[in-house]
């Protein structure tokens, strides 16, 4: 019999559960009975919990070994290919890994094993329908991975279309900012992109905050910073809070968000040969760019043959002077200098057609690379950009050539584009922000410009599409934004965007409603013009505008307009008042009739001429001093006497005449 069950007979009952021993005198009787049968019983506890252990995982392993069997005559159901049918015809599965009794035959009908039914548990299922779908996916990716190489070596030769390249471009929607009449020559988008600085060569610079405007688009500031020089260029430093300002002076400007003036660079002696021995540029700058890694320190170039390097904490002088020499020997003006971004280099174009390569910590007596014919000889590169690992450079030659260049062969152009048309100086050209395509702008002296993109790898062309009707003086493709703002030469900055690819700047204020407009007719009459002259005349004076709540103060203290009561009198000035009580009354009009009027109702040159009769005909108090025989003697006035006094003291009269 099983041990188990013995094991249950032979203990004594207990109320605290089966095989719990409650009873001390139970357990000693059952001691002495049999001591060694609590230790049989407990072996014999072992081998049966050992044997269902064993069973059960038997029986798990019969289970898997079915599911296996009959996921393989499932794919072997589903399988077309008659390689398959002969192998498993061949095999006969009718165990895992064991060949069925079954006799081998050479005939394509599919051999299943019979196997029994097997009850599986929750997650047995779930994994078989895991496999299922699985092993279906992998067949389903076969194929389409079989289908893709067909398609693939039939479109090998093909070239991308160029509506599914415009796709990835934000150019699909647009908006305008009415700048100026004359062409815009600037442009700057903080690093947030929240703010748009434009700069034109009618001298304005304009701030335009995309989360303030509405649906007019208009800017909310406008400075001349540079008096009467027209804004080359305009750029914001790495923070976001300074704007620095190149114009056609020989001085560069630091403001800040407001518009307000920080630095001013200082102006170096126009008479001193050695440009490296004066304080500053003596000639007109060409463009003017921030540090990449330090907010203090700035780069400007000019066409005084040099480059200086300037820092904002310093006053007096700039920090570091680099001067230019062509391949002759001689001083080569810049025509642009730029940063690369991880500010180890400087690229130098000048206008001999040259590119020149400095490494920002020196020595600056001569470039690090060179290449003397990047571009024609007397044409003046607008732009160059580095790319952000800082190994390609992008140059845009006023020799109608848009030019990719490599840094390490530095003496060939990777990839050249050209009949390009290039007019105005500061002519850009741009990496996208995944440095998949670059941009550049076209301008031309009649007729209209075009935006174009390249690849930058085949430096294919991409799509390219026309502005309008003016030529594209100014262009810039913000990273954060993917938005693209161009300054025309007609004097507009048209904001291109995508509502799928861009975020934020022009999409917050493209679909604002406009705010309601205050007609005339609701703006107070003060307020529209008033000038205030506290040195005129009464007569030419004008009311100043007084708003609604001083207006109504003044209205209340008004007895007439307000209609109020006359108060009572009371303290001293009881009798300045004109109401008071009945008493009051009736004793001021005693004192009237015997005394008169009092003293301040009276006119007091009135009261003096009523005894102008009485000195003359009795003068008592005149006549002791003067005598009786007192007359009045006066000057004669002759013409010898007034040709020896002054004009001031002569007779009015007299002078007149």
């Amino acid at each position: 019999s099983n041990p188990v069950q013995a094991k249950a007979c032979v203990l004594p009952a207990s109320s605290s559960g089966f095989g719990v021993i409650s009873n001390i005198k139970g357990k000693e009787k059952f001691d002495r009975a049999d001591p060694n049968l609590e230790k049989n019983a407990k072996q014999s506890d072992k081998q049966a919990r050992k044997f269902d252990v064993e069973a059960m995982m038997n029986e798990f392993n019969k289970k898997v070994e079915e599911t296996k069997i009959n996921a393989i005559t499932n794919e072997i159901k589903k399988g077309t290919d008659g390689e398959n049918q002969d192998m498993a015809d061949l095999m006969g599965f009718s165990g895992f890994g064991k060949i069925s009794k079954k006799p081998v035959t050479n005939s394509k009908k599919k051999v299943i094993a019979e196997t029994k039914p097997v009850t599986l548990t929750q997650k047995e299922v779930l994994s078989d329908k895991r496999l299922s779908s699985d092993s279906q996916k992998a067949e389903e990716n076969n194929d389409d991975n079989n289908n893709d190489d067909d398609s693939d070596d039939d479109m090998s030769d093909e070239e991308p279309s160029v509506t599914d390249s415009k796709d990835t471009l934000p150019i699909s929607h647009e908006i305008r900012l009415n700048h100026a009449v004359k062409a815009v020559s600037g442009l700057a988008l903080d690093p947030a992109g929240a703010r748009l600085v434009t700069g034109s060569q009618d001298f304005d610079v304009k701030f335009w905050d995309f989360n303030a405007m509405d649906s007019r688009f208009q800017s909310f500031r406008t400075i001349q910073p540079m008096e009467n020089y027209h804004i080359r260029s305009i750029e914001y430093s790495i923070t976001g809070d300074l704007l620095l300002l190149a114009s056609g002076g020989p001085q560069a400007q630091v403001l800040d968000r407001d518009g307000s003036q920080v630095y001013e660079c200082r102006k170096g002696d126009q008479y001193i040969v050695d440009m490296a021995r004066t304080n500053g540029h003596v000639s007109a700058l060409y463009n003017a760019v921030w540090h990449p890694k330090d907010r203090n320190i700035f780069m400007t170039s000019a066409s005084d043959c040099t480059i200086r390097l300037w820092d904002i904490n310093v006053t007096k002088n700039q920090k570091t002077v680099i001067k230019l020499k062509g391949s002759d020997g001689k001083k080569v003006s810049p025509t642009h200098a730029v940063f690369s971004k991880d500010s180890t280099m400087i690229a130098v174009a000048t206008i001999d057609g040259s590119l020149s390569l400095f490494p920002t910590r020196g020595p600056f007596v001569r470039p690090k690379l060179i290449n003397k014919t990047a571009h024609s000889k007397g044409s003046e590169t607008s732009c160059l950009r580095f790319s952000i690992d800082g190994n390609k450079i992008l140059s845009r030659g006023g020799d109608d050539t848009l030019k990719l260049w490599d840094i390490r062969n530095f003496a060939k152009a990777v990839n050249v584009a050209n009949n390009l048309d290039n007019v105005f100086i500061g002519t850009d050209c741009w990496f996208s922000p995944d440095e998949s395509v670059v941009m550049t702008g076209t301008s031309v002296k009649r007729g209209s410009g075009e935006l174009v993109f390249f690849d930058t790898d085949s430096f294919n062309e991409v799509y390219r599409f026309s502005v309008g009707e003016s030529s594209v003086s100014k262009i810039l493709w913000h990273p954060k934004l993917n938005q693209i703002i161009v300054g025309c030469s007609n004097g507009i900055a048209k904001v291109y965007y995508s509502p799928e690819l861009s975020s934020r700047g022009a999409l917050l204020c493209a679909a604002k409603p406009r705010r309601r407009q205050v007609k005339n007719d609701e703006i107070p009459t003060g307020l529209q013009q008033q000038v205030i002259n506290p040195n005129s005349l009464p007569m030419y004076r004008e009311q100043r505008f007084l708003y609604a709540k001083r207006r109504k103060d003044k209205s209340r203290k008004d007895p007439v307009k307000s209609s109020a009561p006359d108060k009572p009198a009371f303290g001293l000035d009881a009798h300045k008042t004109k109401g008071c009580s009945l008493s009051a009354f009736v004793s001021k009009q005693i004192a009237m009739d015997t005394h008169g009027p009092p003293a301040e109702e009276e006119d007091p040159r009135e009261v003096l001429l009523k005894y102008a009769d009485v000195c003359e005909k009795d003068p008592y108090w005149i006549a002791p001093a003067y005598g009786p025989e007192t007359k009045n003697v006066y000057q004669e006035v002759t013409e010898d006497t007034l040709s020896e006094e002054p004009a001031s003291k002569k007779p009015m009269y007299f002078y007149n005449k």
